[in-house]
Formats: structure tokens, C-alpha cells, sequence
């Protein structure tokens, strides 16, 4: 019997704790979580030296009580039920729920004429419920309290029975252990752990009812030596139980009764204060007015209340030495939470008793708790604590012992739980700056650029108590002029400082983010504008060239803040985190024009829900407040800071920001005029690509055509492009000149200028009309005389004019003449694009690599499905493309970094450029553009570029299978021989099983086999095709040595292969396995030898009964019914391949598998589904402590994300229905961001 238990009633094994010392010293002890045993005693009146009150009034136990609720019964014997013929037992396992009335919405079949049947089915009010049982108790105590044991046992889930003979002649341990006994063996489930709405509801009410029954009975009962003693040596029985069900609800049960009785205790220092008071007041009277009766019956009450005030306390003291101090540690973490949570509600309500470093100490402990939940209910414990000021000194000893841990958790793993502990050290801060260092506070200052929102928001919360408080007693400062400065004047001086002692200069949108909603300086313009235009006063310190353009980052995000309100790219808004796998390429945006960022990945979005009309109306003013502010002072702040690129660039995203109509209906046409010079003046004074293209963006959003102000914008628009191409034809003409002379300095640099602002501007706008095409191919044309950099910025130019000839194309009735020119123009283009992959210049080949595959997804063949006329300018990879662009990949991409290179930026543009394309190629793969095949040779370099690659590689991979899981099998055994063949070759064609270039390709295949999942039915028939090729590829080589030499075939020169591909063997199912092992047995029928080694070994890791390199005990995933998997044919051998079999087992469904097909263009094959036809009961395993010795955590990191711009909407092919699969067909690129967050739990 003993032995049943152990497996079917998930009972926890509980080594004895090993902590033993004095409880009063606050040592922290190991954070495993065992149970200990209890005394044997049981709880009775001989431990609790109580004088009870015996004068028991049942006025003072119900103040409100009514008639008896018909469901309830009043006496012990339950009502006889009607006769009811007996039900056909149903075939199978019998339902481990109770029966469950739809219509009513309640549990039936169940007896309501108990406790345990009107608190379940909640019918009746726990008040009635405790009421009418108060009033059986008066009647009868022994079946009341037969029937509130039952209560507990019932509730813990057991279909035991206590009868009246236990009652009267077992002890609680004897009663628990019959229990015990007749524990239900067929289900681990138990109430509190049901999460269907019926058990929710009756957590809820069992609560109340524990609740309400010790306050109805706080004024005699609970004195009368029986009921709450019978109740507390039960619980405290079942809370050293090993069966979890009743350690658990006993738990709860006992430490809701201790809220309970707090409550009472509470409630009787309160009466017990006021009788004092009162006896003081009538003894202070003169003896002549004083009433001796009063006095003697103010002294008894006071005594009675004392005595009363005693027992309670004795009773909490044994509770919580009984129940508390054992299950705090207990295995289960539900069972930890329900004690942290008790115990902080204890401390907040009767801090007198429980807010003492003798208690506190358990909650420190817990802190190192290796459960996130737990951890987090500790701090919730502490929360209100630490918010009350009339509490902060008697956690003085606590915090000194315990700070380090608090601050420790806000790098917590569990982003719940580095938040709750971030707002605990603000607490602290506010009450106790001394207490808190200097590094304890860098550590949090840096989270305000961590990727989740709540917790940057929490660490912008303690930033702003540290340093951005507004000094009232501070003097006002004046600039030269007179004008008075703003109160936080002094504040955004300090949050320029800490944005550069930050360094990360990167991410202000991140910072602004973090402080948006706490700090009001953010949104004083007027006060960033004076530090940035007015001229420092008297004793004003200026700003120097650095605090400047810090300042103007810090704003222009701001600016963007109140108008969009959004969060940044990459910035988790919220939830239960651990940190998130956003997917790295179906969030690709669009190449970004001007500067390079067209691949690569994005990690996250900003806020997607939209707002609320309330939320809606709110931003609107604030943009309202914002342009009113910049509007006049953009024009000055271009003309004083404009010389400078990078702040001329932040300085012109505001205009993009603004309300446009508010220059017109504010008569603000003349700062209109004003903004239009001021950007024509940075075009023709710069030359960075990044400053262009922000001025090309000014133009685009002000030249909408729906705004009142379109009609004069356009006008300088147009004004200043014919300008510029004037000037790009003067320079086109001099460098390419018919005299044959060669092209000097000059020459070369306004050419490149004047392709710089063609480029800018084509971004954004039509040039189509100008006629510039025939200029920009002949340059592009000419990369052997050229120079690189123009030629590669005149690749880039007409990779735009393409796409502008299609979009426009598609927004017109189709010429066939436009699109035979549109098609001519594509050609060739790309015919010279494919001729700079192997170029010299570095960036000319690169752009020619992006624009290939940017043109490759917006003419691919998804364009036709809408436009069906647009079918015959679809461009297509071909075989020798596909080769060419992964091994510009291999010789680009996949290289090192230069270790002689000291500067960082350098290695981070180069690696951010080189993710850009790698995403880029990796785009046609998952749009279904080029076979999945072709990304075989990329994944050659997955172990060795994983850090710099890997997440966009894993992406893809995940993405393919979506697509095709057989063909994804077959590009990753493609994959291995490749590598096989580059070992072979290193090897002069001898490699040897030990050899090291071998055990790299096993390594390989190991951490590709990782990347299928457990769920072998899932992955049954892609698996069978990657061991198909695998064989394929070693028998071919033997056939085609046969042939060549005219001999029978022998071993395989390539026979150690088999060894990398049994790397997979683990992957298939049983039946699987012995296929493939009687096909191996054909086709190598004598295998003699030690050359055949590889072959033995390949064949042992295919025996069904080798549970060595299975995933479980055969083969079967946990998701997989071993009975629906053991009764499955095995699979058949056709030909030269394996071929799983198919039908109603293997894959849900009748008739034929389908064909596995030879194109990649196919759309993702059906899941192979198992049909669950086993009635086994799956035995759950048993929680040891073992795996718990260790409580700490993990360190994770927390990262801030470069974002990336996607460009206009016309560049971006339609998704088109039909084409597997359906993302928007983007590239967006993820840059790599230094952690900013981490844990040590």
C-alpha cells in the first residue's frame, strides 16, 4: 500500500530541514523547500494554558442570525434520499471531476446537505452556511464538529469518510492516516488546483467560510476549550501530511483562520484599550461621584479581556509554530505563496505582535526562494511596510540584514519580480536615502533603458526620487537677456548629465520613455528651448558642444513622445515576461533608404493597441502644446545649430512631428517660409546621407497633398529638385566628358554629392518625371573606370526609380509600353548588379547584394496574383544566382572580425551591416522565393557565427519548416554533406572516425537536431526524409564508383556519414526506426569487418530497444499516445527511399499520404496529428528536493534595441492571397545591443 502511495498520490519526499539554530538570530538558512515532522502531540487545552471563558452566550457568536437555509442541515444525519434505480457504468476511465449541471451552472450528484456540498456548490452564503452551523454546535457539539472535520477532509479532495466511531475514539494522526488510505489513487487533482470557474468560486467561498466562522465565534466559542482546539490539532495534522492535497488546503485553511484571528486579536486590544481607559476615568473621580459597582465590573472586563487577549495570542504563537514556521519551506511554491502572502498581511495589520525581526527574518529567507511567484509575494509582503512611515523604524535591523537581496532582485530573472523589488528600494529611498550606495543605486539607474516598459518605468520612478526632485528653496536663474528660467531648468541640465555619464547615447527615446509619464520637465518646451536658444545669465554655467546636442537628442525624442505616444521599437509593454522570442524575420520592415539598415531583425513593437477616444483627445492637445511651442522656434534652432549633421538630423525630425494645419490657421506663414529656406540651406550645405535623407522626410510630410499648406511646399520643392539635378547633370557631364580627360578630385566629390541628394530624395519622392534613368545606368555601368562609391550610390539610385516606375505602374490603367520599358530596365539592371557581387569594392558589392534581393521580393511572382497584367515583369532567381549570392554570403559575411581593429563603432557598423545582409538573403528563403535547399551552405556557419548570427538563423529555420518541414529535413542533411565534403577534402579524402573535422559536423548535427522539437509525430515524415537523404547520400557514392570501375559495389568511401546522420536517430518513432533498419539490412546485406563500423553504429542507434538516444523511453514524445504510436504499421521501403506510412493511426485521417513534392514552392505540409486511443492513466512523477538545492537563479539580460524606419508604403509589394506564407515581405535589422539587465536571483 505504502508503495502505491508513493506513486499515485503525489506524495512530496520531505528530508528533515537542516536548519537548527536559535530562531531569534536572522541567519539565512539553504532555500530548499522541504516539510518537516511535525510533534505527535496533538493540539489540546494542555498546550495552551488558557483560563477559558465558559459563560458562552450565543447572542455574542450570531449577530444577525436568521431562519435555517433548507439546504443546510442542523443536526448530524443527513436526510434520506429517494430510492434511484442504479446507472450503467460507462466504458473507460471514470471522470475525475464531479458531474456538471450546464443549465444551472452548477456541480451535481453531490450531497448539499453538508459543509463541504453548500460551499462547493454556492448555492448558499457562507454566512448562513457558519450561522446555521453555530446553531447545530449549541445543540450538539460532537456531529457539528464531525461535520466541520469532514468539511476540511472533503475539501482537500479525499472521498473519505470520518464516521462518529473514529471521531470518538481516533486521534486526529489515526483519523488523517485512514485518510490517507482511502485517498483517491486515480487522480492527482485536487480543488484548490482546479481552474475551471466552479473551483475558483469554491476557493473563494472556503476562504470566506473559514473567515466568517472565526468571527462569529470570535466572542466565546473560540474560548471554549473544543471547537478551535479540535480545528487547529486537525489542520496542524494535516499540514505534516506527505499527500500535497492536504498539505495544501490545510495550509491555507490554518493561515486564513490566523488572518482570521489577528483580526479577533485585534479587535480585543482595541476593547481592551477602551475598558482601561474607561476604569482610569472612573478612578481618577472624586470618591464621593465614583460608582464602586462600575469600577468592579470595569475590572473584570478588563481581566476577562486580558485572559481573552492571551489565549489568542497562543493560539497565533502555535499556529504559527506548527503550521507557519514547517510549510514556509515547503516543496510545493503554492504552498510558500499562501505563507508570505499570510504573513505580510499579519505584519501590516498587527505590526505590534508580528512586525518584530523574529517574524521578518522568514520573509527575508524567503527572498532567495528559487520560485519566481514566491520571491514576488515576499516583496508584495513588504510593500505596504515600507510604506508606512510609522513602520520604517522597526525595519531598520531587517533592511540592514536584507538590502543587499532587495537590490540584488531588481536584476531578478523574473521581470515581475525586478519591478516589485525596483518600487521596494523606492520605498526605501523615501524614507532612508543613507541607506542606499552609490552603486546600489547605478544598478537601477541603468534599467530605465532596459526593453520592458513597467520595470524601465519603475527604475524611472526611483530616478526621478534620486535626482530629479524640483528644490523650491532654490533661487531663479535669468538668462543674459532677463528672461526668468523655468523651475525645471535645473532638472534638465541634470537629465543631460545623466544621459551622457549613461553612455548610451543611442537610446534617449529609451530614457524619455522610461520618465514620460512621471517626470513634467519632459514636457516644459519652453524651458529645453531657452537652454538651447537664449544666452546664459549671470553665474549660468553654459552648456558646452556635448550637452547640447545631448539635449536636442533628449528633446526631438520627447517631441516624438507627445505626438505619437507611443513606446520605442523593441520595448515590451507588459506582461509575464522571462524574456520573449519575438520572431526575427516576419518583422522585417521595408529597406530603409538613405542610410543602410534594410535587413536584420526587429525585436519587438511598441505599443500596438489603439488608444481610446479619452486617450486620443489627450494626445491631441498635447501635440497641440507641442507645435505651438516648436513652431516658432524650429527656423532659429536650424539656423544655430544646422552646421552640424547629427544635430541637424534630430533637429529636422521635429517638423515631421508637428500639426501641419497650424500654420495656417495660427498665421504662422512666415515661420512656414522661414523652415521651408532654413531646409533648403542644410541640402545644399551637406552632404550626409542621414542629414538628406531627414531633409527629404521634411519636404515629404509637408507636401501632403490634403494639407492647406501642400500647394506653396510643392512649389520649393520642385523649385529646389530641379536645381539639384541641374547640378547632378553639371557634374554628370564633367566627369564623364567626350574630350576623354581623366575626371580629378573635384570631380569625383560633386558627383558623389549630387548622387548623394538624388538619392536622399528619391526616397521619398517621384523623380520618375525628371529623366534621370538613362544617366544613373550608364554610371552604374561603369564600376571597371568609376569610382566605387558612386557607382554604388548610382546602384542605388535606380534600385529606387524601379520601384517608383512600379508603383506608379500599379496605380495606373497598365501600358504594355511602360511595362515592356519597365521590364528592359529591370533586366539589365540586374544584370549588372549580378556582375559587382564579386567586385572589389566593398561597398558597391553590398549594395548591389541588397538591391538584388530587395528587387527579387518586390517582382516576385506574389506581384501577379492582384495585377494579373503584371505577370510578365516577374523576375526570378535562377540556380546560378542563387550560387552567386551565397557565396557573396560566405565571402562577406562570414568572415571575422578584424582583431587589429581597436574601435568598436567600426566592428559594430560592420557587424550590423553584415546581419543586414544575411537577413536579406534569409528574406527569399521564407517568402518562398528560392528553394530551402539553397540556405544549405549559410547553415555550414551556424555553430561558429551563432553569437553574431544566430538568432536571425534559428528565425529561419523555424520559419522554413512552417513552410515545408520535409524540404527544411532535406536542406539541413544537404548541410551535413557539405560539411562532410569540406572534412573529406581537407583530408585528402581519409577521414578518420576521431578526427576533429568529424566530430565538428556531429557537433553541428547536434545542435540542428535541436531545432525540430520533441513532438515526433509532428516532425515523423521530415525526419524519415533527412535519414532517407542521409543514406542516399552514401549509397549513391558507392553506385556511381561501381559504375565508373565496372566492379560489384563495395564499402562506401563516405560511410562515416551514417555516423553524423544517427546524431538524428533519436528523432524518429519506433516503427520508423525498424524500417530503416531492414532497409539498411537489404541494401548491406554482409557487413563484415571493422570498415563497417559506421554501419554498426548507425544500425545500433536505429534499435527500438535503445532508449539511449531517445527522448523518452521509445522514441514517443510526451505530446505522443503510446498506444496510438505502438499500434501503427511500420513504414514501408519503396525503391531507395523510406517512406512513413499513412493512415488512420499515424495521421488522424483515411486514404493515402500525400507525394512529398520536388519544389520548394509548395505550401507547408499537413501536421501529422496522432489519434489518442489509450485509456492509460499517466502516473505522475514525485517532487524531490533534490532538484532544489540550490536556490539561485538565473542571470538574464534586459536589451535596448537600435530601431529602423520602415520607408513609404509604395516601396512595399502587396501580400497577396494565395502565397505561402503571408508576412509583408520586409527587412528590418536588429541591431546588437549591449545588456543592460540581469539577474542573480
Amino acid at each position: 500500500m505504502a508503495a502505491s502511495m508513493d506513486v499515485n498520490l503525489q506524495m512530496d519526499q520531505q528530508p528533515v530541514y537542516p536548519y537548527h539554530g536559535d530562531s531569534s538570530q536572522m541567519q539565512n538558512p539553504q532555500t530548499t523547500a522541504h516539510t518537516t515532522e511535525l510533534s505527535n502531540s496533538q493540539y489540546t487545552g494542555h498546550h495552551l494554558p488558557m483560563q477559558l471563558n465558559n459563560s458562552a452566550s450565543g447572542d455574542n457568536d450570531i449577530h444577525h442570525s436568521g431562519n435555517q437555509h433548507p439546504h443546510v442541515s442542523t443536526g448530524f444525519q443527513a436526510p434520506s434520499a429517494p430510492y434511484v434505480p442504479p446507472v450503467k457504468k460507462r466504458r473507460g476511465r471514470p471522470p475525475t471531476h464531479p458531474a456538471f449541471d450546464v443549465g444551472a451552472g452548477t456541480l451535481i450528484d453531490e450531497d448539499e446537505h453538508t459543509l463541504y456540498g453548500a460551499i462547493r456548490s454556492g448555492r448558499v452564503a457562507p454566512q448562513t452556511v457558519v450561522d446555521d452551523w453555530i446553531e447545530q454546535y449549541k445543540t450538539n457539539r460532537e456531529p457539528a464538529m464531525l461535520e466541520l472535520i469532514q468539511f476540511f477532509i472533503s475539501c482537500s479532495g479525499c472521498k473519505g469518510k470520518v464516521t462518529p466511531e473514529m471521531y470518538s475514539r481516533l486521534s486526529h494522526a489515526d483519523i488523517i492516516r485512514r485518510m490517507t488510505e482511502e485517498f483517491d489513487e486515480d487522480s492527482g487533482e485536487y480543488p484548490l488546483i482546479q481552474s475551471s470557474p466552479v473551483w475558483k468560486r469554491f476557493r473563494s467561498n472556503f476562504v470566506e467560510f473559514i473567515q466568517v466562522l472565526i468571527r462569529q465565534c470570535q466572542y466565546s466559542i473560540i474560548y471554549d476549550q473544543c471547537m478551535i482546539d479540535q480545528v487547529i490539532s486537525l489542520l496542524t495534522g494535516l499540514t505534516d501530511s506527505q499527500v500535497r492535497a492536504f498539505r495544501h488546503t490545510s495550509t491555507l485553511a490554518a493561515m486564513k483562520m490566523m488572518t482570521a484571528l489577528v483580526d479577533v486579536a485585534l479587535n480585543v486590544s482595541i476593547n481592551r484599550d477602551n475598558t482601561q481607559r474607561q476604569y482610569e476615568a472612573e478612578r481618577s473621580k472624586v470618591q464621593n461621584r465614583r460608582a464602586s459597582d462600575r469600577l468592579e465590573v470595569l475590572m473584570q472586563r478588563r481581566q476577562e479581556l486580558e485572559e481573552n487577549m492571551e489565549e489568542v495570542k497562543n493560539m497565533l504563537v502555535y499556529i504559527f509554530k506548527g503550521v507557519f514556521v514547517h510549510r514556509y519551506r515547503d516543496s510545493q511554491a503554492e504552498i510558500r505563496t499562501i505563507c508570505m502572502q499570510e504573513i505580510g498581511v499579519w505584519m501590516r495589520r498587527y505590526p505590534a505582535m508580528f512586525l518584530d525581526d523574529s517574524y521578518l527574518k522568514y520573509v527575508g529567507w524567503t527572498l532567495y526562494d528559487r520560485i519566481g511567484d514566491v520571491r514576488l509575494q515576499c516583496l508584495r509582503a513588504l510593500q505596504p511596510l515600507y510604506e508606512d512611515p510609522a513602520l520604517i523604524n522597526s525595519l531598520e535591523l531587517f533592511t540592514s540584514r536584507f538590502k543587499s537581496r532587495l537590490v540584488d532582485m531588481t536584476l531578478d530573472k523574473e521581470t515581475e519580480v525586478a519591478v516589485q523589488a525596483v518600487k521596494l528600494v523606492s520605498c526605501i529611498l523615501k524614507h532612508s536615502d543613507s541607506v542606499l550606495e552609490d552603486k546600489d543605486c547605478e544598478n537601477i539607474y541603468e534599467l530605465v533603458y532596459c526593453t520592458h516598459r513597467p520595470l524601465a518605468q519603475a527604475a524611472g520612478e526611483f530616478l526621478t526620487l534620486k535626482l530629479f526632485e524640483v528644490d523650491s528653496h532654490a533661487p531663479p536663474t535669468r538668462t543674459r537677456k532677463g528672461k526668468k528660467r523655468s523651475e525645471n531648468t535645473p532638472l534638465i541640465r541634470d537629465l543631460v548629465q545623466f544621459f551622457i555619464e549613461s553612455e548610451l547615447h543611442e537610446h534617449a527615446t529609451y530614457l524619455v520613455d522610461s520618465l514620460w509619464d512621471l517626470c513634467p520637465m519632459l514636457r516644459d518646451w519652453e524651458a529645453m528651448l531657452d537652454l538651447l536658444l537664449e544666452e546664459p545669465g549671470r553665474g549660468e554655467e553654459p552648456m558646452d558642444a556635448n550637452q547640447e546636442t545631448s539635449l536636442i537628442e533628449i528633446m526631438v525624442c520627447c517631441v516624438r513622445q507627445a505626438a505619437t505616444g507611443e513606446s520605442p521599437v523593441g520595448r515590451q509593454t507588459g506582461g509575464h515576461h522571462s524574456h520573449s522570442n519575438t520572431n526575427l524575420l516576419t518583422g522585417m520592415s521595408f529597406p530603409e533608404t538613405g542610410g543602410r539598415s534594410r535587413g536584420g531583425a526587429t525585436t519587438g513593437t511598441g505599443n500596438s493597441a489603439a488608444p481610446s477616444s479619452r486617450e486620443a483627445r489627450a494626445l491631441a492637445e498635447e501635440r497641440s502644446r507641442m507645435t505651438e511651442a516648436m513652431i516658432t522656434a524650429i527656423p532659429a534652432l536650424l539656423a544655430k545649430y544646422g552646421e552640424s549633421p547629427e544635430r541637424a538630423t534630430n533637429l529636422l525630425a521635429i517638423p515631421r512631428h508637428m500639426e501641419m494645419e497650424l500654420y495656417t490657421t495660427g498665421r504662422h506663414e512666415r515661420h512656414l517660409d522661414l523652415l521651408l529656406q532654413a531646409v533648403q540651406d542644410i541640402v545644399e550645405r551637406h552632404t550626409d546621407p542621414q542629414t538628406l535623407l531627414a531633409c527629404s522626410r521634411v519636404y515629404e510630410s509637408l507636401c501632403i497633398d490634403e494639407l492647406s499648406i501642400s500647394a506653396k511646399c510643392q512649389t520649393v520643392r520642385g523649385t529646389l529638385l530641379d536645381r539639384l539635378v541641374d547640378l547632378y547633370r553639371d557634374a554628370f557631364l564633367n566627369y564623364f566628358n567626350d574630350q576623354g580627360e581623366e575626371p580629378d578630385q573635384d570631380d569625383e566629390f560633386h558627383l558623389l554629392a549630387a548622387l548623394k541628394r538624388i538619392y536622399a530624395f528619391y526616397a521619398c519622392h517621384d523623380l520618375s518625371g525628371l529623366d534621370l534613368w538613362d544617366s544613373l545606368i550608364r554610371i552604374a555601368q561603369s564600376g571597371n573606370d568609376a569610382n566605387g562609391e558612386i557607382v554604388a550610390q548610382a546602384v542605388g539610385c535606380c534600385s529606387k526609380a524601379l520601384l517608383w516606375n512600379l508603383a506608379r505602374i500599379g496605380e495606373a490603367d497598365v501600358d504594355k509600353t511602360d511595362l515592356n520599358k519597365l521590364r528592359r530596365q529591370l533586366n539589365l539592371y540586374m544584370d549588372v548588379c549580378i556582375g559587382y557581387l564579386d567586385h572589389s569594392c566593398k561597398r558597391l558589392a553590398s549594395e548591389s547584394f541588397l538591391s538584388i534581393c530587395d528587387l527579387l521580393v518586390v517582382f516576385s511572382r506574389h506581384l501577379s496574383v492582384h495585377l494579373p497584367n503584371l505577370k510578365s515583369i516577374i523576375y526570378t532567381a535562377d540556380k546560378d544566382l542563387e550560387l552567386k549570392l551565397t557565396n557573396f554570403l560566405e565571402q562577406r559575411v562570414f568572415v571575422d572580425d578584424d582583431d587589429e581593429e581597436d574601435d568598436e563603432n567600426v566592428k559594430f557598423e560592420s557587424l550590423h551591416e553584415r546581419r543586414t545582409q544575411l537577413a536579406a538573403f534569409f528574406k527569399l528563403v521564407i517568402y518562398n522565393l528560392i528553394p530551402i535547399r539553397a540556405a544549405a551552405p549559410i547553415y555550414k556557419y551556424y555553430i561558429r557565427s551563432f553569437n553574431d548570427f544566430g538568432d536571425i538563423m534559428k528565425s529561419t529555420l523555424a520559419k522554413a519548416r512552417e513552410i515545408n518541414r520535409v524540404h527544411t529535413a532535406r536542406m539541413i542533411a544537404h548541410c551535413l554533406e557539405l560539411c562532410y565534403l569540406q572534412v573529406e577534402a581537407a583530408s585528402n579524402n581519409c577521414v578518420e572516425r576521431g578526427s576533429e573535422g568529424l566530430q565538428a559536423v556531429k557537433e553541428l548535427a547536434r545542435r540542428l537536431n535541436l531545432s525540430f522539437g520533441l513532438d515526433l509525430m509532428k516532425i515523423r515524415e521530415s525526419m524519415v526524409a533527412f535519414h532517407s537523404e542521409g543514406i542516399q547520400f552514401c549509397v549513391s557514392r558507392a553506385a556511381s564508383t561501381a559504375a565508373a570501375t565496372g566492379q560489384a559495389p563495395g564499402i562506401p568511401s563516405n560511410l562515416l556519414f551514417l555516423e553524423v546522420v544517427a546524431e538524428f536517430s533519436n528523432k524518429l518513432l519506433r516503427q520508423d526506426k525498424k524500417s530503416i533498419y531492414e532497409y539498411l539490412r537489404r541494401i548491406f546485406p554482409n557487413p563484415v569487418g571493422s570498415e563497417w563500423a559506421s554501419l554498426h553504429a548507425y544500425r545500433s542507434s536505429l534499435d527500438p530497444d535503445n532508449t539511449d538516444n531517445a527522448p523518452g523511453h521509445d522514441g514517443v514524445s510526451h505530446s505522443t499516445n503510446p498506444q496510438a504510436v505502438s499500434n501503427s504499421n511500420p513504414a514501408p521501403v519503396q525503391g531507395n527511399t523510406v517512406v512513413p506510412t499513412t493512415g488512420r493511426v499515424g495521421y488522424g485521417g483515411r486514404g493515402r499520404g500525400k507525394r512529398l513534392r520536388d519544389s520548394d514552392s509548395s505550401l507547408p505540409d499537413t501536421n501529422l496529428n496522432p489519434q489518442s486511443t489509450s485509456t492509460a492513466i499517466k502516473k505522475k512523477r514525485t517532487n524531490t528536493a533534490s532538484s532544489s538545492k540550490n536556490a539561485s537563479g538565473n542571470v538574464s539580460s534586459m536589451t535596448a534595441v537600435d530601431p529602423s524606419r520602415p520607408t513609404s508604403p509604395s516601396e512595399i509589394p502587396p501580400n497577396n492571397a494565395g502565397c505561402a506564407p503571408h508576412h509583408n515581405p520586409s527587412t528590418s535589422m536588429t541591431t546588437l545591443a549591449t545588456p543592460v539587465h540581469s539577474s542573480n536571483q
